[in-house]
């Protein structure tokens, strides 16, 4: 069951009357609708995995209560960190990882020995979420070890932390400080809350439906028969799909937390218009917003503080260690590692000329950027639509041959697409004007009458509901629902 669904729109709209309407006197009650509504919303999507979900979170509830009752620096306390630690990074690494090591390591023997062994992939099914979920759960016993929360003595409110339907499979990863103080309090409907949320989820609408539904069967045909088209026209298609992924990842992460806001809970908004940047750090600092903090918070600050002796060499070991995981919670591809490894690269000048950059708003109070701030963003998007190749590529062999038609003879020819690009020419400029002007809010369309009249807001909000109904791709599944 999709955002972008009858299915979704009915269930919701049960849940809500339900969560507002019946089961509204208390905290506990409110949390009891979302906790049951996100085992159903699971359940629907799919069954197979609930029972993981529960154990995991059972186990996880358990030993973080234990770790804080035991002293500090303890062996105990550290047994029982760890052991938590190991079991949850297990779980990830034998549903996603299990058979891509065990056929890294036969192919490197191969190569070493004249012996040819073969390997048969286990039928692992991954859980839909896991990476998400997952995450959560070793940040919040990370927080409870390093006493910046207490674990929580609130079962119901825990597993609604965990498995809270808007987030559940596509993220945000959300901490637990964050989470757990506005459930254990009674909601009160707010209704520009409400509005606020239907607006985002709205403009996440638009985004998934007119934007990236319609990018990615072009960049499908693109990248599936490349070998047959010119330099310029798969110079385009990565381009096509860096908005692709974007306008479908960012587009999910505005539906959900439109619908959250809607049950008056705020969770993180996980993109703040990334191709507006100039630099690296400042795209990533923009992009999947919840995952880079975690990887910083978790993985960057305690690697380089091991390795601070180092100086910069240990900054940028930490750096690309970080970026290689960020790569590698993608997915068990070398793709994905290598699309790691090398955004994590292209921190390192930036470490070594000791530049510093500027982490705010792209011409903050401006009608335009500036030409050289019009130059630095465009060869950022070029720079980050050229690593996407290697992201979007089967195998590192199929990128290598991508990279050489790019940038052989070939790339001054005029582009010719295998299919018709109308509809992403016709959708494009409405997201760049839209999300320009509402860069320093959370999306495109959080206008408020010191901005834009109401009346004006209303002509634009139908205008964009007539785009969605005129302009719609065909429905294509989440991206991000893969990994």
């Amino acid at each position: 069951m999709v955002f972008n669904s009858v299915e979704f729109g009915l269930f919701f709209l049960g849940v809500f009357i339900l969560y507002w309407f019946v089961f509204n006197k208390t905290a506990k009650a409110q949390n009891i609708i979302l906790l049951l509504a996100s085992v159903l919303f699971y359940v629907l999507t799919d069954w197979r995995f609930i029972s993981l979900l529960a154990v995991s979170g059972i186990f996880n509830f358990v030993l973080a209560k234990k770790t804080a009752k035991a002293e500090d620096e303890s062996i105990t306390r550290k047994l029982y960190f760890y052991s938590t630690i190991l079991v949850n990074i297990g779980i990830l690494l034998y549903f996603k990882y299990f058979n891509f090591f065990i056929d890294s390591f036969v192919t490197l023997f191969n190569y070493s020995d004249s012996v040819d062994i073969s390997f048969t992939p286990f039928s692992i099914l991954v859980p839909l979420g896991i990476s998400f979920f997952t995450f959560q759960l070793i940040s919040y016993q990370f927080d409870v070890d390093n006493e910046e929360i207490e674990p929580t003595d609130d079962l119901i409110g825990f597993f609604t932390y965990i498995a809270y339907f808007p987030k559940i499979l596509s993220g945000p990863i959300e901490r637990m400080g964050k989470f757990l103080p506005q459930i254990q309090k009674k909601r009160e409907f707010d209704y520009h809350l409400a509005v606020d949320g239907a607006r985002q989820f709205l403009w996440g609408l638009f985004k998934k439906i007119v934007i990236a539904d319609n990018c990615t069967p072009v960049v499908n045909a693109i990248f599936n028969d490349y070998g047959d088209m010119s330099g310029s026209t798969l110079l385009i298609g990565s381009f096509f799909y860096s908005i692709s992924v974007y306008a479908d990842f960012s587009g999910f992460s505005d539906m959900a937390c439109g619908v959250s806001k809607m049950f008056g809970i705020r969770i993180t908004n996980n993109f703040a218009f990334p191709f507006f940047s100039t630099n690296i750090s400042q795209f990533w600092k923009k992009w999947h917003i919840s995952l880079t903090t975690w990887m910083m918070d978790y993985v960057n600050t305690p690697l380089s503080f091991i390795l601070r002796r180092y100086k910069k060499t240990g900054l940028i070991i930490s750096i690309i260690v970080t970026f290689l995981l960020v790569g590698m919670w993608h997915g068990p591809k070398w793709t994905y590692i290598v699309f790691g490894v090398l955004h994590g690269l292209y921190f390192v000048p930036i470490i070594l000329g000791n530049i510093k950059l500027s982490d705010g708003v792209m011409a903050e109070g401006k009608m335009l950027p500036s030409f050289m701030e019009i130059v630095k963003m465009s060869l950022l998007f070029v720079l980050v639509a050229l690593t996407t190749i290697v992201f979007k590529a089967e195998n590192i062999g199929d990128a290598f041959k991508y990279f050489k038609i790019v940038f052989s003879s070939s790339i001054i020819a005029v582009p010719k697409f295998p299919i018709s690009i109308s509809r992403i020419i016709l959708g494009l400029p409405v997201l760049v004007l839209f999300e320009w002007f509402m860069r320093s809010k959370e999306y495109g369309l959080q206008f408020n009458n010191e901005t834009v009249s109401k009346p004006l807001r209303w002509v634009m909000y139908l205008g964009i509901i007539f785009i969605i109904a005129v302009y719609r791709g065909g429905q294509q599944e989440f991206i991000y629902f893969q990994y």
